[in-house]
């Protein structure tokens, strides 16, 4: 990672040094983790998007491949999804539905339908640690976070995969709430995505990575269009792919009410 340095000057180029310090010091300011975190959240700028995915998750010498399509929308401050697996037959019809509030002091809501129990059931509190569809993926990690669920903090720069990335650290405030005490991201500074995410746990050990590429600008948006998460401990890889992803369709607010659980 890098550090800034200075080293004083004499005669005229004390003023320029002078200059340096002052413009280094504005520029520190201008990239405190959190407006890092501010900028990364505003890349999506869509009012609703749709995404069709191949979820495969790979666990020793087995291999789990669902089909899946995934919806959300801004209700201003605040948003809605829909995730409903296509195939396999034994997932097809599974529904996850989230809203997820700007409100630090709301809790997210998130609710998933079980067709072959014809039963809605509310995930809440500890439910959320739970695991994603047997994956590398926890419950809480389909809700979308909000930029203030975190402290964050600039560790620094470093360049990984060949980019210029920002380092910074997102530490949550919800302790209860999580598996994680901090995420440490690499952020890519032309496009204000992620490209590596180390999560870690309760005692601060690092336990699993997220890996993101694929990146295309979609709809005047850049997208990662393909992430990995690995979890050695458990040697399990989750590989997720978009198929396709269309912005600003125009979703209807019924496909993210409670009764489209059931129909």
């Amino acid at each position: 990672m890098t550090r800034s340095g200075f080293r004083p000057h004499h005669g005229a180029g004390w003023l320029i040094g002078l200059l340096a310090l002052l413009g280094g010091s504005g520029h520190a300011q201008e990239l405190a983790g959190r407006d890092i975190a501010v900028r990364m959240d505003a890349v999506d700028s869509s009012l609703d998007s749709t995404r069709r995915a191949v979820m495969v998750v790979e666990r020793g010498s087995q291999q789990l491949v669902r089909r899946l399509e995934i919806f959300t929308k801004r209700y201003g401050p605040d948003r809605r999804s829909l995730i409903r697996f296509i195939d396999p037959p034994d997932a097809r019809d599974i529904m996850y539905l989230t809203w997820t509030y700007q409100d630090f002091a709301r809790e997210d809501d998130m609710w998933v339908f079980l067709p072959s129990e014809s039963l809605v059931r509310r995930i809440s509190g500890g439910g959320k640690k739970g695991t994603f569809m047997r994956s590398d993926l926890a419950n809480e990690d389909i809700e979308r976070r909000e930029v203030d669920d975190d402290a964050h903090r600039l560790l620094g720069s470093e360049t990984f995969a060949a980019t210029d990335c920002y380092v910074v650290e997102f530490a949550s405030k919800k302790q209860a709430q999580t598996n994680y005490a901090k995420r440490v991201v690499w952020i890519r500074k032309d496009l204000w995505l992620p490209v590596k995410t180390e999560y870690y746990n309760k005692r601060d050990r690092h336990f699993k990575t997220a890996l993101y590429g694929g990146f295309e600008q979609i709809g005047g948006i850049w997208t990662s269009t393909k992430f990995t998460v690995e979890t050695p401990s458990q040697g399990s890889r989750t590989l997720m792919q978009y198929e396709s992803v269309e912005y600003n369709r125009g979703l209807d607010d019924t496909l993210f009410e409670q009764t489209v659980l059931q129909r």
